[in-house]
Formats: structure tokens, C-alpha cells, sequence
């Protein structure tokens, strides 16, 4: 509970009053890899702070083909977007999620439910003020993700996310990153290799990158 109290403290402060009014609504959950957390249909009911291990989030298209949206993990290179597990979408509206929750790595989650949030929004303005910021950087984040799609190569977005998430390159298969980019395994080995040959490759994993 400690890594999600200075999360917030670190933000906006909290007292301990504050605190001990979620503290009561919060719960330790544990996933194995391979377990999924939600599946896309699912709706929603939950907020999950993210304590350690690896969550992607994913998209399968009508043709079957699966693209990772979205990496959790919790390290100093973290941002609040990779802390929290979660389909804002879905759980705000309460319609089905178009995405699934895959563990990748044996992971700890800290879970509340979404009924408990709203109402210490109506009992406190500071998790109101929360709820605001969660939801400004999921905007922020959906803005800036779309926006490198369209605006970057692969190749600029792998030296992007070498300083955003060097420690987990290496730990996450290699067909996920690459799906993450909308490329081939073999096109991200390529993509290594050139930046190898630049004096541009953050973290080496090898020719075979990660697990």
C-alpha cells in the first residue's frame, strides 16, 4: 500500500484522514502470467494501481491480428498512464471494453472499486480533484499515443520508447513491442540492428530481443 500512498502524496498530499477513507475500499489482488485481468467485452467496475510485474493491454481487429495498446509497469521510468490498469472508456459509460488485460509478468495490483471512488468524490473535494487528473492523463495519454502513429516512423517511436521504458525492453516479447509499433518481429529486429550500427541503441537485448 505504501508505492500507491507516496503516489498520491507526491501529487496532491493527502492527510491521513484522506487516506484511512480509501484506505478501507482498497484490496491486494495477485495474477500469474498469462492470466487475463479483464477480457475485451468485459465491462469495467474497477480501478487498479499497478505495485509490480508487467500488464499489457491489446487490440485483436476483425481479422483476428492482436496489437498491443498499452504497457503497465511500476519503475522509476513510469508515468501514470503505465500505473494504472485500466479502460477508463469502459468503466465511465459502462459499455464493453474492445480491450483485453494480459499479464505478462507475475504481478501485484492494488484494486478499488469504482462505486467507492465516486462517492468519496461527493465526500472530498481532493479525490474529486484525483479523478480529474486520472482523467486528464488518459487524455493526454490517448493524444500523444495516436499522435506518434501518425506523425513518427517505427523506427523514431522504438528510440522514443527506449527512454520511457529501457528496463522492460528485454522483458517483454519481442512480438508484443513489435506489435506495439503495428510492425513484424523481423522489422523490429531490423529496426535494433540499424540503430545498432547508429550508436543509437539504448539497451541491447540481443538479436532476438526479449523473451
Amino acid at each position: 500500500m505504501q508505492s500507491f500512498y507516496r503516489f498520491i502524496d507526491s501529487r496532491i498530499g493527502i492527510g491521513p484522514k484522506q487516506w484511512a477513507s480509501l484506505r478501507q475500499h482498497l484490496t491486494v489482488h495477485t495474477y500469474k502470467a498469462g492470466e487475463e485481468i479483464y477480457r475485451a467485452g468485459d465491462i469495467w467496475h474497477d480501478i487498479m494501481y499497478i505495485n509490480h510485474g508487467i500488464v499489457r493491454s491489446y487490440i485483436i481487429n476483425d481479422k483476428g491480428k492482436d496489437f498491443t495498446r498499452q504497457f503497465y509497469f511500476n519503475t522509476e521510468e513510469s508515468m501514470v498512464a503505465n500505473l494504472f490498469v485500466l479502460d477508463l472508456t469502459s468503466m465511465t459509460l459502462q459499455v464493453p471494453s474492445k480491450r483485453g488485460f494480459e499479464v505478462l509478468q507475475d504481478c501485484e495490483v492494488i484494486r478499488f472499486k469504482k462505486e467507492a471512488l465516486y462517492r468519496l468524490y461527493d465526500r472530498y473535494k481532493l479525490w474529486e480533484r484525483i479523478g480529474r487528473k486520472m482523467a486528464e492523463f488518459a487524455y493526454i495519454d490517448m493524444e500523444s499515443f495516436y499522435h506518434d502513429i501518425l506523425t513518427q516512423t517505427p523506427k523514431e517511436r522504438y528510440v522514443k520508447l527506449q527512454h520511457s521504458m529501457s528496463r522492460l525492453l528485454c522483458e517483454v516479447p519481442q512480438y508484443h513491442i513489435a506489435s506495439y509499433f503495428g510492425v513484424t518481429p523481423v522489422t523490429l529486429s531490423r529496426i535494433r540492428q540499424d540503430l545498432k550500427k547508429e550508436g543509437k541503441l539504448k539497451v541491447d537485448c540481443g538479436a532476438d530481443g526479449g523473451t
